[in-house]
């Protein structure tokens, strides 16, 4: 579970990043604040994740938050005007469900496969039967199935559900792994 803390001060994007958070059962939103001083005052845990709106009015602004933050030792990100993370691949644009997928990509959070169980991912979630990515793998399907288990079980541990053939898909695009 990723614990994220939000300084936003625009309320429409802080709408949109409370519910794509929510959206997402391995994050939990810990705190949210308008700036620093007031994340200061609010915060009890430490936050795994602080995410920070770059066009921050302040004191201090966005930049500066993000660099007394980071001095600080934290984890801290900056959401940019158009609502993306800006050290993300443009991929993670921040929409319903978008922006835990993109902290968990920047922070390399996600399940640890091993080679054989990511070819056997990679060939299932892009549309392959099972007996096909198995092939692809050079496994037998016996193995491949006790292979999908083990990636279901491995999401499952980190929060993230992928019970079926679309989960894993969804997954895996959000890990990085299908374009």
């Amino acid at each position: 579970m990723i614990s994220v803390s939000l300084i936003i001060d625009n309320p429409d994007l802080l709408v949109i990043a409370i519910a794509s958070l929510a959206a997402d059962p391995g994050c939990r939103l810990l705190a949210r604040a308008g700036s620093l001083p007031e994340l200061t005052e609010r915060q009890g845990d430490r936050a795994d994740v602080i995410v920070v709106d770059a066009a921050l009015a302040g004191p201090p602004d966005g930049a500066e938050t993000l660099r007394l933050l980071r001095a600080a030792g934290h984890r801290a990100f900056a959401l940019g005007e158009d609502a993306t993370l800006v050290e993300a691949p443009a991929q993670s644009a921040l929409a319903p469900g978008r922006l835990a997928p993109a902290i968990r990509a920047l922070l390399g959070v996600g399940p640890q496969l091993s080679g054989q169980e990511r070819a056997v991912l990679l060939g299932y979630a892009s549309g392959l039967t099972l007996e096909t990515a198995a092939r692809r793998a050079g496994i037998q399907p016996s193995t491949a199935k006790k292979y999908l288990e083990r990636i279901k079980r491995k999401y499952a541990d980190c929060g993230r559900s992928a019970y079926t053939k679309v989960d894993l898909a969804r997954c895996a695009r959000e890990d990085g792994l299908l374009g």
